[in-house]
């Protein structure tokens, strides 16, 4: 490793030396628009912590995976429960992975059997034009669920000509190929994307090596462009299966899961005064969870054997078999803008119904569903809901002020209000705000009703429901981004699956109140010229109090990133070569449960900084790339024992078409 880091300086320190001027690529932040209030606005205008990330940010970076290119966003917090997007938990601020709304292309597209599943989604890296993430309470603007914040996947344009392949392998057996074409027929334009990649897993030379995976993923987004009624439809397939080591409890590591997905959504656009925007949603998705791995154990006469080990949880209590869910969701939207003296008028009616078929989610079936001998829904749930969100912006010279309301009616909880209000002071190149918004997240059904061997539901559970307070500055110029804020939420009912003691089951509750104070910045700077091109930092503070006195373990809400910090530095090379530097700091509150020597173990996060590098070569329409993944092979862990890779090399070529 020392060898390794020598080399690499000693390249970096000569080519400084001979380093020709270059220019850089210049990119006007302040120019990007990003939806929200059903609108598009600045990033300039909005009165938040926003982060656009860039196609050319995403291929030039050591990135493999959505995982990777948030994990990059100071505020937020990637728990990675396996590599290349096999499975990771998104929150923001402090908060869980239940709390942060996902949207591709402006629909939403949060799974609502678990978060665990936000990021399991028919579009892949590569698909994608920019990310755009807007962080903190985001109710008034996108209802339900954006408790801590709200990330919108936005892909590739398909009016716009294109086609790229490109091919990566690397070590652990891993090889993923994509590529994506967009073409345009008159009025009509396509854009197809679709992804493949496989590993054999990451711990080759341990006694379990249940780290293989593989991913497969097609989306299609047609768009005609007819003057007075453009429409839009976007469709897509996903299917994903991974060795699960360890990933919910360390006392069977055997376990795995397969997951397959399908997606469509439709919308279009009329009118000119008022401008109406329809839509459509339809989504199918399976899991199919295996405690004890079935090519492992292998099914026989109603047990699963592995050699002369019977899976069972204790002396002559065996495994039943594995967990399977069906959802469904269908939902249905309007928006509806106009701009009149009082400034921009937003309005958004929305009705969404989730279901789930289960054999562990949801109440009992009076006539189950039988799909095969190893296969009965015998479970369902269901749930409905209507939102109506109205926001209103108006301007006076350099002030512009935002009001915003939302209201949500589910029979189980009946109604539900939040809202928010927001004051901007817009300069030439600075924006200073103070806002105050609330927000609320309906519990999963994994956390109403799931059963298991360590975990108990709770279907007396209510919604969580939180205020947030924040003030902040941003600024903008054609090479410098800096945003800075300070914000306090104010969390009730929080919902975390506690145990008393290690041996207790895991069981959802209410928290009581949860407050949650944090600090965040971000600074960027583009070189116009000579050896450096761009230069991130970010870091993240947070603390988090609760009123509620009883000592109890917390597996999500309480192992908080305490601070978080990211450098990001890039730079010309030899032969004109680039060389991207990622450094990402933890350092987690809280602590977790192992399973060692047959017994559980309450042990602390430790903190660690990992370094990831990319070097890229552009020969006209081909780019080669090396990148260099956990470059010092530390140790870490991001979600409780589940152990991650060490150094990682993969090769990548990509050819651009056109």
């Amino acid at each position: 490793m020392k060898q390794l880091f020598s080399l690499l300086l000693l390249f970096v320190l000569g080519n400084l030396w001979g380093q020709n001027n270059r220019i850089s690529d210049r990119y006007t932040l302040d120019t990007l628009k990003i939806e929200t209030y059903g609108n598009q606005h600045s990033l300039q205008r909005l009165p938040k912590t926003i982060k656009v990330i860039k196609l050319t940010t995403i291929q030039k970076a050591a990135i493999e995976s959505l995982d990777d290119v948030l994990n990059l966003v100071a505020g937020i917090d990637m728990r990675v429960r396996g590599s290349k997007g096999v499975q990771a938990d998104l929150s923001m601020r402090g908060g869980n992975f239940d709390q942060v709304l996902v949207l591709l292309n402006g629909v939403k597209i949060n799974n609502p059997q678990t978060g665990h599943h936000s990021l399991d989604l028919p579009v892949d890296v590569s698909m994608l034009d920019h990310i755009e993430i807007l962080e903190g309470a985001s109710g008034q603007s996108f209802g339900v669920n954006a408790y801590s914040g709200a990330i919108n996947l936005i892909t590739k344009n398909p009016q716009k000509e294109q086609a790229n392949s490109s091919l990566k392998i690397g070590q652990f057996g891993y090889v993923k190929t994509d590529f994506d074409l967009a073409h345009s027929f008159d009025n009509l334009s396509i854009y197809n994307g679709f992804s493949y990649q496989r590993s054999t897993g990451y711990l080759p030379h341990d006694s379990i090596n249940n780290t293989d995976f593989y991913a497969l993923k097609d989306y299609i987004n047609l768009h005609y462009n007819a003057v007075k009624f453009p429409m839009n439809l976007q469709v897509g397939y996903h299917q994903k299966a991974f060795g699960a080591h360890s990933f919910y409890t360390a006392k069977y590591p055997w376990q795995f899961e397969k997951t397959q997905g399908y997606f469509a959504a439709f919308s279009a656009q009329t009118g000119q005064k008022i401008i109406l925007k329809p839509s459509l949603k339809y989504r199918l998705f399976y899991d199919e969870f295996q405690l004890f791995r079935e090519s492992v154990y292998a099914f026989h006469e109603g047990f699963f054997i592995h050699q002369k080990d019977t899976a069972q949880y204790a002396p002559h209590i065996y495994y039943p078999g594995h967990n399977y869910h069906k959802t469904q969701q269908v939902s249905a939207q309007l928006r509806a803008q106009a701009r009149t003296k009082w400034g921009e008028s937003f309005l958004n009616l929305s009705f969404q119904n989730d279901r789930i078929w289960s054999n562990k989610l949801g109440r009992l079936l009076q006539h189950p569903i039988v799909i095969n001998d190893r296969l009965t829904y015998s479970r369902f749930a269901r749930r409905s809901y209507f939102e109506a969100q109205l926001n209103q912006v108006k301007k006076w010279g350099r002030i512009e002020i935002g009001l915003g309301l939302n209201l949500l009616y589910e029979p189980a909880y009946h109604g539900q209000i939040n809202g928010g209000s927001y004051v901007n002071y817009l300069q030439k190149h600075w924006t200073h705000y103070l806002t105050v918004s609330t927000a609320s997240r309906l519990p999963t059904f994994t956390d109403l009703y799931y059963q298991g061997p360590a975990n108990i539901g709770n279907p007396d559970l209510k919604p969580e429901a939180s205020v947030t307070y924040e003030a902040g500055s941003k600024y903008f110029d054609r090479q410098n981004y800096f945003t800075g804020s300070l914000f306090l939420r104010q969390s009730k009912h929080t919902i975390d699956w506690i145990k008393f003691h290690p041996a207790d089951k895991w069981q959802p509750q209410n928290l009581t109140q949860l407050q949650t104070l944090g600090f965040e910045m971000t600074a960027t700077h583009r070189f116009s010229k000579g050896f450096l091109k761009k230069i991130t930092f970010s870091y993240t503070y947070l603390t988090m109090t609760k009123d509620d006195q009883q000592n109890f373990i917390s597996k999500y809400v309480l192992d908080y990133l305490k601070h978080k910090a990211h450098l990001e530095i890039a730079h010309n090379f030899l032969y004109h070569t680039v060389l991207y530097w990622t450094l990402i700091y933890k350092n987690r509150n809280g602590q977790y449960l192992n399973y060692t020597n047959n017994r559980y173990q309450l042990l602390d996060y430790k903190p660690y900084t990992v370094t990831n590098l990319k070097l890229n070569k552009q020969f006209n329409r081909l780019r080669i790339g090396l990148s260099i993944e956990n470059l010092f092979n530390i140790k870490y862990n991001d979600l409780s024992y589940i152990r991650m890779p060490g150094r990682w090399l993969i090769f990548e070529f990509n050819y651009k078409v056109k």
